[in-house]
């Protein structure tokens, strides 16, 4: 009798290799196809319908044509009150504004004065509470622009930069 549980053991154990094993001759193969299929899938079907090559090529064109930095006008030590500061609070800022051509820096330096008045009026109407918070300055920095693109021809101003923005 414990001969025939020793040789029943065996049987068991071959029986479940053969019946649930996996032949590794057939896996790999159908694993490679696999991992084909879905490269060319994902090449071919998925990325084309989320990213569209021409417009891709077109925007890296623009990049190219494009110079990182445009030509910059500095407007420097513009100092001033804020309302209701009654002379206790100050801001002190320097300004860079980014335009398209030369003929635009000197268009600009010959409205120096008008600008600047344009900066110290607009600056002196805000209270420190909206010159204060990041958020603010963004506000601040868009209203500029948009001000001081009126002076320039349409599209010529490109950005306006704080280089110095203190408050006491």
């Amino acid at each position: 009798m414990a001969d025939k549980n020793k040789d029943e053991k065996p049987e068991d154990g071959q029986d479940a290799k053969k019946s649930g094993g996996i032949n590794i001759k057939l896996a790999v193969p159908i694993l490679i196809v696999q991992m084909i299929a879905a490269y060319f899938l994902a090449s071919f079907v998925i990325v084309p319908m989320f990213f569209n090559p021409a417009q891709a090529e077109a925007a890296e064109e623009a990049e190219e044509d494009s110079p990182e930095f445009g030509l910059i006008y500095k407007v420097e030590d513009v100092i001033v009150n804020p309302a209701e500061s009654k002379g206790a609070q100050f801001l002190i800022m320097n300004i860079g504004l980014e335009v398209k051509e030369e003929g635009d820096l000197s268009e600009l330096e010959t409205k120096d004065p008008k600008l600047r008045d344009l900066l110290i009026s607009t600056i002196s109407a805000k209270t420190i509470d909206k010159l204060d918070g990041a958020d603010d300055k963004e506000n601040l920095r868009l209203e500029i622009k948009q001000k001081i693109s009126k002076l320039l021809p349409k599209k010529h101003l490109k950005n306006v930069y704080f280089t110095n923005y203190i408050i006491q």
